[in-house]
């Protein structure tokens, strides 16, 4: 089954969810119904927490969400839906390539 690959899953989507979720609701309203779904699978709950800051973490500064995003925007005279819109890719891909790095250094396991 994919449950064992949840960490992965959620490494790659996270960039996409920290447009729709603010910090302290993905950590605390997401992280724990996504422990007990991999708990259901047998996944390690350190491994879906360390996906979830690793990868989340590159998606900070372009989320509508966050505080500190409207401040950047403001300082460089950039709108928010052209700053999304050039930086989406490009933070996305940092992101997989943090998910991929730990994969390898063996920090996420699945």
């Amino acid at each position: 089954s994919l449950g064992r690959f949840l960490p992965i899953i959620i490494g790659v989507l996270s960039v996409p969810l920290a447009l729709l979720f603010d910090t302290d609701s993905y950590f605390y309203g997401l992280l724990p119904v996504l422990v007990s779904v991999g708990n259901q699978f047998g996944v390690n709950p350190a491994h879906i927490a360390i996906a979830m800051v690793v990868c989340r973490n590159c998606a900070t500064f372009i989320s509508p969400v966050a505080p500190a995003t409207y401040l950047g925007i403001g300082l460089a005279g950039v709108e928010i839906k052209d700053h999304i819109k050039y930086c989406f890719g490009w933070q996305w891909g940092v992101s997989i390539v943090c998910l991929v790095a730990g994969l390898i250094l063996g920090v996420i396991h699945f």
